[in-house]
């Protein structure tokens, strides 16, 4: 474990998170590991039987090194080498894209393929290890900041939460990462965001290696890639944990993963064209589905009070099975822990969570825009922009390497390292040794913080300025 992950606060504070899923999980290891209480409450009665997969990029891949991860991930989790790029509708191969030695290397870590359910046990083992706490069966009915007219760390009080059971936990910050219909976001928002429905409903499913490499038609994809695409009108699928992104009405489809749906009911299984694709569908026999929901930003993370905050898609939801949702939730956990290892005092308390607010709010906006490109790119309708496209992709396999960095399409595909080389625990130590630091020394000179407002700071973040994020990034 890397030496800003062993750092123990000088100053340890209670804390509760709400939802125990991977941005819960993952704060709960970094705070515990830095030597605060924390105690996880989720409402399910285990941990998430969600069957899907993910992806691991390397701003992700490097967390869980510097944490002493590696190991774990290595035993769970396949490398990604590249991408084939396939029409959906007539199966012809398009392009190729592979990640180049020296792509990674400037990234700083590889690029993985692992299961859902791998990483949240893999953190939820971390977080147990750590010394926190994990209550399973606690669905959180509300929850409640300090007074307003009771400045935090200035009285016994604190924030707290009250179960559906009408149980109550109290803590000194309450963390929201209870997903897009956050309860605790309920508390710091003024007004309730309410999401429109895309039009898209995103289907998953699992299908293990071993069944693959029995099937003659399957097994004619190149397995060795990890990650190939199927691109169409409105439309993409990503193989081998298979993600199908569709426009499909489901009437009175529920929002949240819907599970163990047959794949015969559903309309779209009668439209694929390409064998393998069929062939999937038939193997897969059941998948589980939502609705990608179009979510307006949260304007503020941080309650009035400073004793809630919220962290993963409590405070910025992503469209479904997206490449970066576990990324953003694990760098919003590494930057939590690496700034409140710095606590000295509970008034200490605002100004760290502002800057956490500073640090988090640019760059998950950047992964949110990144996403959006990235579907748009691979759902293109019949038209110019997708004649472009495809042509585009075909000089990729006439040259027999990525070609993504010439042409039409430059702007989607560029700052890939810029995105992929994001370190949170850099970023996090950076603004203490900017700003932290000096308001350290004005306490120790008995000064005031000479008109610094830390929770106004515009903070310049490394790697969240790109103007035009890129594709697969």
């Amino acid at each position: 474990m890397s030496a800003p992950t062993l750092r123990q606060a000088p100053f340890c504070i209670d804390f509760i998170i709400v939802g125990g899923s991977i941005a819960g999980l993952a704060t709960a290891f970094s705070l515990a590991v830095s030597g605060h209480r924390v105690r996880v409450l989720e409402k399910s009665p285990a941990l998430s039987p969600v069957a899907g997969g993910l992806r691991v990029p390397p701003n992700l891949t490097k967390i869980l090194v510097q944490w002493g991860l590696e190991d774990e991930l290595l035993k769970r989790a396949s490398v990604c080498r590249g991408s084939n790029l396939w029409d959906l509708e007539s199966g012809e191969l398009l392009g190729y894209l592979g990640w180049a030695e020296d792509v990674m290397k400037e990234s700083g870590a590889m690029f993985y393929m692992m299961h859902y359910n791998d990483l949240q046990e893999l953190l939820y083992n971390a977080a147990i290890k750590a010394g926190a706490k994990v209550m399973f069966g606690a669905a959180v009915a509300k929850a409640s900041p300090l007074s307003s007219d009771e400045p935090s760390g200035s009285t016994g009080k604190k924030a707290s939460v009250t179960l559906q059971n009408g149980q109550v936990f109290e803590a000194d910050v309450v963390i929201g990462a209870d997903g897009p219909r956050s309860v605790v976001r309920q508390a710091v928002q003024e007004a309730p965001l309410e999401p429109s429905w895309t039009g898209t409903i995103v289907f998953t499913g699992n299908i293990s290696m071993e069944t693959m490499m029995k099937d003659d038609i399957l097994k004619q994809e190149d397995i060795a890639l990890g990650w190939p695409f199927w691109f169409g009108p409105e439309r993409a699928c990503m193989e081998f944990t298979v993600h199908f992104f569709w426009d499909e009405d489901i009437p009175d489809a529920p929002e949240g993963w819907v599970p163990n749906v047959s794949t015969r009911s559903l309309k779209f299984n009668k439209t694929i064209v390409d064998p393998r694709l069929r062939r999937l569908m038939d193997t897969l026999k059941t998948v589980s589905y939502q609705r990608w929901m179009d979510w307006p930003s949260v304007a503020e993370w941080v309650d009035q009070s400073a004793t809630l905050v919220l962290t993963g898609e409590a405070a910025r939801p992503l469209m479904p099975n997206c490449t970066h949702g576990c990324s953003m939730a694990v760098e919003g956990a590494a930057v939590f822990g690496t700034l409140f290892s710095h606590l000295r005092s509970p008034d200490h308390v605002r100004q760290l969570l502002w800057a956490y607010q500073d640090l988090r709010q640019p760059r998950a906006e950047l992964l949110h825009r990144l996403e959006l490109t990235n579907a748009s790119l691979c759902m293109f309708p019949p038209g110019p922009e997708r004649t472009a496209r495809n042509a585009h992709m075909r000089k990729s396999l006439e040259v027999g390497s990525n070609h993504w960095d010439e042409g039409a399409l430059e702007g989607q595909w560029a700052e890939i390292s810029e995105v992929w080389g994001y370190d949170a625990i850099d970023a996090a130590d950076d603004w203490w040794v900017q700003w932290g630091v000096l308001r350290e020394r004005a306490l120790y000179n008995d000064q005031p913080d000479a008109g610094i407002r830390f929770d106004k700071l515009e903070i310049s973040v490394h790697g969240a300025s790109a103007a035009s994020p890129s594709l697969m990034a």
